[in-house]
């Protein structure tokens, strides 16, 4: 099982996981966390991470740009997941500007994520 599939089943079975630091909080019902589940979360630590820092990097992102937190929190985790990667691989890189091209990306990537959410929204 992948990290997303992982986190969907998760967020059908109302388990909420937080990244705190270097450990996995998890907020479960009572007897939902099976031994395998508790497995499959330790082996998926680090992709699980991955989606909570760039999900938290898209909210910190959506406040400076002044965009409502609600476009982040609609994104899809299969669409989080390949915006990780995406970010991740172009970590590192300038662009013409001289600023992260992550970064830039990731601004460009939310805009127009709000101006299809919110269409009389300022830029």
């Amino acid at each position: 099982m992948n990290a997303v599939s992982l986190f969907q089943q998760c967020h059908a079975a109302g388990i909420h996981l937080e990244a705190r630091g270097d450990l996995l909080h998890v907020d479960a019902p009572a007897g939902s966390v099976t031994p395998e589940l508790r497995q499959a979360l330790a082996d998926q630590k680090a992709d699980l991470f991955a989606l909570h820092i760039i999900h938290t990097r898209l909210v910190a992102l959506a406040v400076t740009l002044g965009i409502p937190r609600t476009v982040v929190d609609a994104i899809p985790v299969d669409e989080l997941s390949a915006t990780a990667e995406q970010a991740a691989s172009w970590d590192g890189h300038l662009d013409g500007n001289g600023d992260a091209l992550a970064h830039s990306l990731l601004v460009f990537y939310l805009c127009g994520l709000a101006d299809r959410a919110t269409p009389d929204r300022n830029p």
